[in-house]
Order: C-alpha cells, then structure tokens, then sequence
C-alpha cells in the first residue's frame, strides 16, 4: 500500500511548499504568511528533509506532483 503524498509535512509546511511552488521568494513567502523569513528557512529546510529534496526546485516540482502548486 502506498503512502499518501505530503502526509507527514505540517500544515504550515505544506503552506509554504504551495507558496514556494507558486514561484515566491522566502521574502514574499514570509509576508504572506505574517512569519520571519528565519522561519520560512527552517520550515523549508524541514520540508526538504522530509520530501528528500536537496533544493527548492525539487521541493517545487515535489509540490506540483501532490497537487499543491497551481
């Protein structure tokens, strides 16, 4: 049985994968979600562990195949 995609990301993960996949900066990221741009870091870099992602690209590209960029 095969797990579901991005089930183990937070939702606040999973916000930011949606932003990062739409194209936006950790700068425009942090805004739209009222965050430090520290945190956006962190949570990117949570995300990119838990997907195996070395890179934002991945991470965008991962985000398209589950259904979050649009």
């Amino acid at each position: 049985m095969e797990e579901e995609p991005a089930v183990n990301l937070t939702d606040r993960e999973l916000d930011v994968l949606g932003l990062l996949a739409q194209g936006l900066s950790n700068r425009l990221i942090s805004r739209r979600l009222d965050i430090s741009e520290k945190t956006v870091k962190n949570h990117l870099s949570s995300i990119y562990f838990k997907i195996g992602a070395t890179h934002r690209t991945q991470a965008a590209l991962y985000a398209q195949y589950v259904g979050l960029a649009s």
